[in-house]
């Protein structure tokens, strides 16, 4: 059960380094808002009705956002601009991920360590 340490330790380090997320609200200006946005990307759509889109962006066109549920990506989204009170959108982290990924380049090491202890410890 304790071999099993080291090959979770790189995993959980691994999944570090694929950075942290988080979600950004985005100023409401139209052709700003379409400059900024690329295809693809994760959004939170909050319209003024109070529902709340997940939705991965297609374009801004005619003043309409069209996108893509996350959940269901063949179901197509659209909503006025003028209907829309916030937006977020899923950016990196970049303090989150550093922290991260030095926190698991220091503790790897020691539960490398540990790991070689305890085997140590199996064979006595």
């Amino acid at each position: 059960m304790k071999t099993g340490l080291l090959p979770a330790c790189l995993l959980a380090w691994v999944g570090l380094l694929a950075g942290c997320t988080t979600m950004k609200e985005m100023p409401l200006d139209g052709e700003g808002l379409a400059a900024r946005l690329k295809t693809g990307d994760h959004i939170i759509v909050y319209e003024d009705s109070g529902r709340v889109l997940d939705l991965r962006f297609v374009l801004i066109e005619d003043d309409v956002l069209r996108g893509s549920l996350v959940m269901d990506g063949r179901e197509a989204v659209q909503v006025r601009l003028a209907d829309i009170s916030k937006i977020e959108t899923e950016r990196v982290a970049v303090g989150r991920t550093t922290g991260a990924v030095l926190g698991g380049a220091v503790l790897l090491p020691i539960a490398a360590m540990g790991a070689g202890i305890a085997l140590a410890g199996e064979m006595q």
